[in-house]
């Protein structure tokens, strides 16, 4: 449970740095975040994962939704008429990814470092 407090870290950071820098800012934080608590590969990987694809998926549906028409229906007609949650979907998936392996190479890292 303790190792748990990472996701919403990673998450509240990423939120907030991304507010003010470019989105590969995610990368460095899942990075350090997991670096820093020392996690196993699986539960970096996958709390990264999990946590990116929450605020990916959260601000292209608010943004989505502030539109006039939904801007997730233009971009489905345009990649072959897909649906407009799996373009959410895709968006988050996309994110996750980033911020699924840059969290693993972080306890990579940390793994390498600390047996040396």
């Amino acid at each position: 449970m303790k190792q748990l407090i990472f996701v919403p870290i990673i998450l509240v950071i990423t939120y907030l740095v991304q507010l003010f820098g470019p989105w590969w800012l995610l990368t460095i934080v899942c990075f350090v975040v997991c670096y820093y608590f020392k996690l196993n590969k699986f539960m970096a990987f996958t709390g990264s994962l999990l946590a990116i694809f929450i605020l990916w998926f959260v601000k292209a549906f608010l943004a989505d939704a502030n539109f006039d028409e939904a801007m997730s229906g233009i971009l489905g007609a345009l990649f072959g008429g897909i649906s407009d949650t799996t373009v959410l979907f895709l968006t988050g998936l996309t994110g996750g990814l980033a911020g699924g392996l840059s969290g693993l190479l972080g306890s990579w890292s940390q793994t390498l470092f600390s047996k040396n």
